[in-house]
């Protein structure tokens, strides 16, 4: 069955079948108990932000100090694109959430961090808080999962005669994901009624002026002003800009696609009447997945979007009590016979999302052939 469009009927859950939730619930309220924490971040997650700030502030001046050497530009900048990801998921994608602390007041100004790094913080938390987070994983609904019909992610969605070589001709389009956020999905999103399931009117008139604002500021300060007051040639600032882009596309996609999009991920349909299969929290449960949930390293640098099942169940919360609070969760599952997916590495997680392209991309009659 193929999921109605967002205009024809409400999204709905059925009622929690079992008591799984309601003691994740009660763990999660013992553990903060206990441990006498708020949900929203700490020191440790406040000089994170600071730490991450200043490296890509340092980043971004290091190729003012250099000679005019083109190389050292380029990989300065691309490794500014990868930062700019670690920096945008771990202060804008909490402070989205009101999660990063408790006024919301600093939460709303903290998200222009989007805006600092091209992207539009209205139109992200539209999509994401407002659109993923309420439909995840249902055709037509999610406007985070399916971008263009270039590929194929839902099984049930219809398949084009290209979409055989998607697992192949993916990583090409991946790489400019950044670009066609920063200089055409945010624009496109002002025309749009609905986003997914996200009505997204009114649209207001200043969020376009504080849009293009910010774009014309986020080229001026990589580009142009570089190019004025240093001895890099505008040529070179492009070229560095196209690296940047690259590697933040690059970066962000292995963040975002092994989340929701495995070859085990659910992609459930509602039916006639937009009543999904399962209640809320065991939509969570099998359309999202962790990934290397063990590795420190990966979790501070990802602000925690490897522990996406937590996430998605208690989006309000910091991700900096994201490790204390999957363990519970595996252990609630545990008990009440839920499944929790995740993979120990990045790379299986990998995979798996490319074995869900080659499967949704090729025809049923050739369904017995392994990626």
């Amino acid at each position: 069955m193929i999921s109605p469009k967002p205009t024809e009927v409400t999204i709905k859950f059925p009622p929690e079948e079992d008591d799984f939730f309601r003691d994740l619930r009660a763990e999660i309220r013992d553990y903060f108990k206990a441990t006498g924490q708020s949900i929203y971040g700490n020191n440790t997650m406040y000089i994170k932000v600071a730490v991450l700030a200043m490296v890509y502030l340092g980043a971004y001046l290091l190729p003012w100090f250099l000679p005019a050497n083109s190389l050292l530009v380029i990989i300065t900048y691309a490794f500014l694109g990868m930062w700019s990801v670690f920096l945008g998921v771990n202060v804008g994608h909490d402070a989205a959430h009101h999660a990063l602390f408790k006024n919301r007041r600093y939460n709303n100004l903290a998200m222009h961090i989007f805006d600092l790094l091209g992207l539009s913080s209205f139109n992200w938390k539209n999509r994401h808080v407002s659109g993923h987070h309420v439909f995840s994983n249902i055709m037509n609904y999610d406007p985070d999962i399916q971008q263009s019909a270039v590929v194929k992610i839902f099984p049930q969605d219809e398949r084009r005669k290209f979409h055989k070589w998607q697992w192949l001709y993916m990583p090409f389009i991946y790489a400019i994901f950044i670009p066609r956020w920063v200089f055409y999905r945010d624009f496109k999103d002002v025309f749009y009624e609905f986003i997914g399931g996200f009505k997204n009117r009114p649209y207001p008139v200043f969020q376009v002026f504080k849009m293009t604002f910010f774009k014309v500021f986020y080229i001026t300060y990589l580009v142009v002003l570089p190019t004025i007051f240093t001895e890099h040639s505008l040529g070179t600032m492009i070229w560095a800009l196209a690296a940047l882009m690259v590697a933040s596309s690059a970066t962000i996609v292995v963040v975002l696609l092994t989340t929701h999009m495995l070859d085990d991920s659910a992609f459930p349909d509602p039916d006639e009447f937009g009543m999904m299969p399962y209640s809320w929290s065991k939509h969570q449960m099998k359309t999202t997945s962790d990934y290397a949930t063990e590795n420190v390293f990966v979790t501070h640098l990802f602000g925690g979007f490897n522990h996406h099942v937590i996430h998605h169940l208690f989006q309000h919360v910091c991700h900096v009590h994201y490790p204390a609070m999957t363990r519970i969760l595996i252990q609630v599952a545990a008990k009440h016979n839920v499944t929790y997916r995740t993979k120990k590495r990045i790379l299986p997680a990998m995979r798996s999302h490319f074995r869900l392209l080659y499967n949704n991309g090729i025809a049923p009659d050739q369904f017995t052939y392994d990626f």
